[in-house]
């Protein structure tokens, strides 16, 4: 099974994804919400929101950039995104 097979249906709530080259090389990332052109994630270890357009995750998945890590219990589901609800209330959203 290729990656975009794999990935078809991804970013899905409750799901991290790796993110294994370019500038944000390390991070993991929490899938929270989508938009019309974004999705939005919530950044770890940094806690920091990160927007996403659509089209370049996809390109991520196919240069597999971008892997999926695993789905995440409820509870820590919960607490990292309430962290991205805070973080849009305080201002501090970055791309």
């Amino acid at each position: 099974m290729t990656i975009i097979k794999k990935l078809y249906k991804h970013p899905k709530k409750k799901y991290i994804y790796a993110i294994t080259g370019g500038k944000y090389i390390g991070e993991l990332l929490v899938f929270c919400q989508s938009n019309d052109t974004d999705y939005c994630f919530l950044s770890l270890p940094h806690m920091k929101n990160r927007f996403i357009p659509k089209e370049k995750f996809d390109f991520g998945v196919t240069e597999k950039i971008v892997e999926i890590v695993e789905k995440i219990p409820h509870r820590v589901y919960k607490v990292c995104n309430t962290q991205f609800n805070k973080n849009v209330e305080d201002n501090q959203i970055l791309a």
